[in-house]
């Protein structure tokens, strides 16, 4: 289609200058209305002009119909692209999510063992504050990297809202997977409330967390 666009517009061109020709020559011999000549070139130009108005029309339907293709195949190569991406990116997010959340886990079962000893361990002057503060302080490194890797799993999900090719049931559980390790991780890294709120809440996240990890296995 694309050969045949180029095809009539260089024989509208073409038409186009015959018909100025002729449109000149006619011009100049139109005192003479009844010379051969006149009669000829008037034939020839007008002969011309329905040339190029059919080949203008013609060739917009056939520039318009490659353009169609043209933008056809470029979205059927965005979709497998998208496709190959989506792949990609669902075993990304799958392998950063299991170790994200065992991280997090880790870390919010340590702080809990040591929120639990430090009660324990008071003569009855318990200072929740200074506890808490404490144990964030033994692990900065373990509260740095979490943070860096939820960012990380962040980019990946926006990456899956974004693809085209993606059910919209799927987005809902990758951004809700998301969400809930993101409550988990923040649970673990600006620790708040009382040890048993702690306790319960690393509990149930915990227990999110691990049942998306499932769901995410079987996309």
């Amino acid at each position: 289609m694309e050969t045949l666009a180029t095809l009539l517009e260089l024989v509208f061109l073409v038409s186009f200058i015959v018909a100025i020709v002729y449109g000149i020559k006619w011009f100049k011999n139109r005192n003479d209305k009844e010379n051969d000549l006149f009669k000829k070139n008037k034939k020839r130009f007008w002969i011309s002009i329905v040339v190029v108005v059919i080949t203008f029309i013609l060739g917009g339907m056939a520039q318009s119909s490659a353009d169609d293709a043209q933008e056809q195949e470029a979205t059927e190569q965005q979709e497998k692209k998208d496709k190959s991406n989506y792949k990609d990116d669902k075993e990304e997010f799958a392998n950063k999510y299991f170790a994200l959340g065992h991280e997090v886990e880790t870390l919010s079962s340590k702080e809990g063992e040591e929120w639990n000893d430090a009660i324990e361990n008071s003569d009855g002057d318990f200072d929740v504050d200074s506890a808490i503060d404490t144990i964030q302080n033994n692990h900065t490194d373990e509260i740095d990297d979490i943070d860096s890797k939820l960012s990380d799993l962040h980019d990946l999900d926006q990456k899956v809202q974004k693809n085209d090719s993606v059910d919209d049931s799927d987005k809902e559980k990758f951004h809700n997977a998301y969400l809930d390790v993101k409550h988990f991780a923040n649970h673990a890294t600006n620790i708040s409330g009382s040890y048993n709120d702690f306790m319960d809440d690393h509990n149930d996240l915990d227990r999110k967390v691990a049942d998306h990890v499932e769901e995410l296995q079987d996309l």
